[in-house]
């Protein structure tokens, strides 16, 4: 009987870069998903202009707890666009072909794209969107009240219908197997754990809690996300909102 854990571990073990498509001269796949002809772009507020609150790393981490219940909050979008720079955004530009961003990336090739479900931002539609790391802006997929509820279901969570927001990230492989070979596959499952640390804490920093959650149908939500499933997955999702500290540990009831 195959085990797929020792199958996965072995063909991705270090390369053999002669074999590996940028060496071979393929051309390099997009650093980012095109914007779909049409779309309404939204600019986010500057990240580097929003006063965050001066909290240290220590009680950032000593405040973080298991998420059983989100209270309903709000998030501002300048709050949202420091909580996307955090886990994703541009820092700078080394040259043209090397972007350093927020979190690591091996080689640099970044495999992952944030989307989002807004379910209570100001002056954000409920729906569901796409950062933007290279302009940080955001794109609107598709807007209804329902999304949160849809996300969920596909989540089996009832934590996320009440979040103001829901992070999902989902990975390109092949930006950095194009690199890196095989290998490239577990970049992009390294990376979404990059970015869910770096959302926890920042958001902790500005006294939000993050559910994360990688138990999810990934068919359902990769339908709802209207993603390429050969190509684009689903690979980790975190709810972000507030908790009533009068439930005491995990703000509210247990889950299960």
């Amino acid at each position: 009987m195959k085990n797929i854990g020792d199958e996965f571990i072995n063909g991705t073990r270090y390369p053999n870069f002669s074999t590996v498509d940028m060496i071979l001269r393929v051309p390099e796949p997009p650093r980012e998903l095109p914007i779909p002809e049409g779309s309404e772009v939204i600019r986010l507020p500057n990240p580097k202009r929003i006063k965050v609150p001066d909290k240290s790393v220590r009680n950032v981490i000593e405040e973080w707890e298991p998420v059983g219940y989100l209270a309903r909050s709000t998030i501002t979008q300048k709050e949202l666009s420091y909580l996307l720079w955090c886990s994703q955004g541009y820092r700078n530009m080394i040259n043209e072909k090397i972007e350093v961003r927020s979190i690591p990336s091996s080689k640099f090739r970044n495999p992952l794209e944030t989307y989002f479900v807004a379910g209570e931002v100001e002056d954000l539609p409920t729906g569901l969107y796409r950062f933007i790391p290279s302009t940080h802006s955001i794109v609107p997929i598709k807007v209804g009240s329902d999304l949160p509820f849809a996300l969920g279901t596909a989540s089996m969570s009832f934590i996320i219908p009440r979040a103001a927001v829901t992070f999902l990230w989902v990975g390109i492989p092949y930006r950095s197997v194009w690199a890196m070979g095989d290998r490239g596959y577990r970049c992009a499952l390294i990376e979404a754990g990059h970015a869910c640390q770096a959302l926890i804490m920042s958001a902790g920093a500005m006294e939000f809690q993050v559910y994360p959650l990688d138990l999810f149908n990934d068919e359902k939500v990769a339908q709802l996300a209207e993603l390429d499933q050969e190509n684009q997955w689903p690979l980790y999702i975190a709810a972000v909102g507030k908790i009533d500290r009068e439930w005491g540990f995990g703000g509210g009831p247990p889950v299960y």
